[in-house]
């Protein structure tokens, strides 16, 4: 938001320095982006052209005489369409700067002499208006330095939080300075000068949705001419970033900046049967807004109706159809107060915000701000634009506002902000920022909380107030923390930082996505499973919360693909969720993620790069199972349930089943959906019962003093047969076999069809002693003698 200090003085007696401002609003905890100074240049004065002529030798150009109040009138070449005699323009001198490198100097156009310029609000820094010269007031002297209509200026450019709507206009401003410099707050409002009749007797207001619009204001202007505005105010919505308009549209826009109250101006020819009916939409329709686009709204979206149609998105923009246009001679002002939360959703479910849903979704003062912006929006057009005020005001206070009333206790402050201030001083900051005063006792000062303060309503939000205003800077550091900084870890959140940390060392990066999906993301990942459906989605993309989170690690992965980054790792600790129905809560489960695409070891100058691979995968579950915690690991062949995978594929069982998950190579069908042409390697593990389960810890074993024998078996089996099935059964023979390990398979002629050969390294040791020969040579021919007999598998 930018701030004129200007105007901000016509809010409250300032006579500081723009930096003494400026130290106060960051004080008060507003920050201030930047500050500019805005100036006419001196040497720019009004002048009147007393003759124009066309150029001789120039079709475009124009000789103009014009005079300055000195004893000869000046010759000035002049290239602006509405350049003319007996009007009053502004005319740079000889020896103005209008910029650093631009000084006017007499030149020669097109052999014509030229001493002077004549200028447009552009070239002043009025307005963007470059389309002809500025025409002035016809009762301005000729010679009147034009910075003494329009002063020197300062603009602050303010970053104002959402808690702090009520900061969002000059007024708002102006309250938090009256407070900080102990200057009484002025209150510029014009009334109406009402002309008779009864507005009553031409347009009727019905709130139909009063929790969504409480109070409904609305005034009547006839007889109006729409013409730009003057040239002061074009000055002052320019200086506060707005484009001007014309005179109608440009008051709403500076009633929207003086009180932080939005406004719209309907023609009041336009509006059928002479009725405003605010409803909430009762069907899905679409919806053609004054920026010429077709809209798509929803039930519940609120909207301003006459007796025929929508004629508004409330709190948000005028409709096509109802707007201001040249021909306007009636003109019907609204002014309300809207529900916050509903404009919110609204607003940003259209991807549509404006001045004025901004204010809106941040709440506005629906007391007296609707009154004083309505009164001096409707006595501002009358001044502006001519016409007559009908007289009375509509006023459908469909909703009372709730007094809100909040106590603090000056002890408890002082406790909390560590200063030692007085009570006295507690309740005037509190009166200062518009807080009256209710009652005030030995131990508390309760006060009645204004209701354009939508961010106050407990103790602490008035202790904030207070510290605010005594100013932060004042408070001596502490020399002690009166609360233990310790904290004892959970142990859910103990092992959730191992998980992490322990896939951050494998070398992936962690990922933290919405935990938001689409309809077509659900059909094409998880078509069989209920999700949960969002009531009030922000846009299509979220309108489901996930049910997996493969379709938001795809999602990443196309995004670091077309940024041409390869070779992708990384990892998620996230949740899934699935309906149980609409009375009861959905089942969340916490999910370990991990995705690897492209070369999972770089090429580099020893060797070429390695491809990542469901081997690759494989063993990076196993080591993270292993670093985690949760051996034992176990992978099965294919199940229901994940239909995710191509042909390589396995369910996971791990930490003695109470971990399962799947891993696999990604289905094409799905990687072209997000447009991804690389192959894809995911995991996903559920850890919901291992985090919720009692702490595991491995008991310390140490190193083995004794030697190991190995051993190698090649085992000949069906080709469907499972190598995990193997490696449990050797394991379980005996204490002695400390490890299995399978390390190479063969496919081939010589076995035949439909087998093939696993090859197992087998570590034999005891922890008592050194195993013989004979004891080793006992264990192996188990193993073989086991293999035949349970399995039919015969050694090679």
């Amino acid at each position: 938001m930018k701030l004129s200090y200007n105007w901000l003085k016509e809010f409250v007696d300032l006579d500081v320095p723009a930096e003494e401002v400026e130290k106060a609003l960051v004080s008060a905890g507003i920050e201030v982006a930047s500050v500019t100074r805005r100036a006419i240049p001196s040497g720019v004065v009004a002048a009147r052209i007393a003759a124009a002529a066309k150029h001789p030798n120039a079709d475009k150009l124009t000789l103009c005489s014009v005079e300055t109040g000195a004893a000869a009138p000046l010759p000035v070449v002049c290239g602006a369409p509405n350049s003319r005699a007996n009007i009053t323009v502004a005319l740079a001198t000889l020896g103005t700067q209008l910029a650093p490198d631009f000084v006017i100097k007499k030149a020669k156009l097109r052999g014509e002499e030229s001493q002077g310029m004549l200028c447009s609000e552009r070239e002043l820094g009025i307005s963007d208006d470059h389309s002809g010269i500025i025409e002035l007031p016809d009762d301005m002297q000729p010679g009147t330095p034009l910075n003494s209509i329009l002063p020197d200026d300062v603009i602050f450019e303010l970053e104002l939080t959402a808690n702090r709507g009520d900061c969002l206009s000059v007024a708002g401003v102006a309250r938090e300075m009256a407070a900080a410099f102990g200057r009484p707050l002025k209150r510029p409002v014009r009334r109406p000068q009402e002309s008779g009749g009864s507005v009553g007797d031409h347009i009727a207001v019905t709130i139909e949705a009063a929790d969504r619009c409480p109070r409904y204001m609305g005034r009547l202007v006839r007889g109006i001419t729409i013409r730009p505005s003057p040239l002061w105010m074009k000055n002052r919505l320019t200086a506060a970033g707005m484009r001007p308009i014309n005179n109608i549209v440009d008051v709403t826009n500076y009633i929207l900046l003086a009180y932080g109250q939005p406004m719209h101006a309907f023609d009041y020819d336009r509006i059928g049967g002479g009725k405003i009916i605010v409803r909430c939409a009762a069907e899905e329709l679409k919806y053609r807004t004054l920026d010429d686009t077709e809209r798509d709204l929803r039930i519940g979206d609120l909207l301003i109706c006459d007796a025929e149609r929508p004629v508004a998105l409330a709190g948000i923009m005028g409709g096509a159809g109802s707007e201001i246009c040249d021909a306007t001679s009636d003109v019907f002002l609204e002014c309300a107060y809207f529900d916050p939360s509903g404009i919110r959703v609204t607003s940003k479910r259209l991807g549509l915000s404006t001045e004025a849903s901004y204010r809106f979704e941040r709440g506005v003062d629906g007391l007296d701000g609707l009154e004083d912006a309505l009164d001096t929006a409707a006595e501002l057009i009358r001044e502006l634009a001519g016409g007559q005020i009908v007289s009375g005001v509509i006023d459908a206070f469909a909703k009372k506002f709730d007094k809100k009333i909040v106590s603090v206790r000056p002890a408890r402050a002082r406790l909390v902000l560590g200063a030692d201030i007085a009570d006295d001083a507690m309740a005037g900051s509190l009166a200062g920022l518009g807080m009256a005063v209710v009652e005030r006792g030995a131990d508390r000062i309760t006060v009645e909380v204004p209701q354009f303060r939508h961010d106050v309503s407990k103790e602490i939000d008035l202790i904030e107030e207070i510290g605010r205003l005594y100013g932060y800077d004042r408070i001596a550091p502490a020399g002690h923390a009166v609360v233990s900084l310790g904290k004892v870890q959970a142990p859910r959140e103990g092992k959730m930082a191992l998980v992490r940390k322990t896939l951050a060392y494998a070398g992936f990066n962690e990922l933290v996505t919405n935990s938001m999906f689409s309809e077509k993301e659900h059909a094409l990942l998880t078509p069989a499973v209920e999700p949960v459906r969002l009531k009030n989605a922000l846009n299509p993309q979220m309108a489901l919360m996930r049910t997996t989170l493969l379709g938001s690690h795809l999602q990443a992965l196309v995004y670091n693909l077309n940024h041409k980054n390869g070779d992708n790792r990384f990892f998620e600790l996230g949740r899934s969720f699935t309906s149980r129905g609409a009375d009861a809560f959905a089942d969340e489960r916490d999910i370990a993620a991990v995705l690897i695409e492209g070369s999972y070891i770089p090429q580099w100058w020893g060797g070429p790069a390695v491809a990542a691979s469901f081997s690759t995968l494989k063993g990076i579950v196993e080591a993270f199972a292993f670093q985690a915690g949760l051996d034992p690991v176990t992978f099965g062949s294919a199940i229901n349930g994940y239909p995710w995978f191509e042909q390589e594929f396995a369910s996971i069982t791990a930490f003695g089943g109470a971990v399962t998950g799947a891993m696999g190579r990604v289905e094409k069908r799905i990687l072209a959906f997000y447009d991804i042409k690389t192959p894809v390697y995911w995991a996903m593990l559920d850890l919901t019962a291992f985090l919720d389960a009692v702490p595991h810890i491995n008991p310390y074993q140490p190193l083995p003093r004794y030697p190991a024998l190995y051993r190698d078996f090649a085992f000949v089996m069906p080709d469907a047969f499972e190598a995990q099935i193997l490696t449990r059964e050797i394991h379980a023979l005996s204490d002695l076999v400390e490890q299995v390990r399978p390390f190479d398979v063969y496919r081939g002629e010589k076995l035949g069809t439909g087998l093939k050969s696993i090859a197992y390294a087998v570590t034999l040791r005891s922890r008592k002693k050194t195993l013989t020969e004979a004891e080793a040579e006992a264990v192996c021919r188990a193993i073989v003698d086991t293999m035949k007999g349970k399995f039919g598998i015969e050694l090679r």
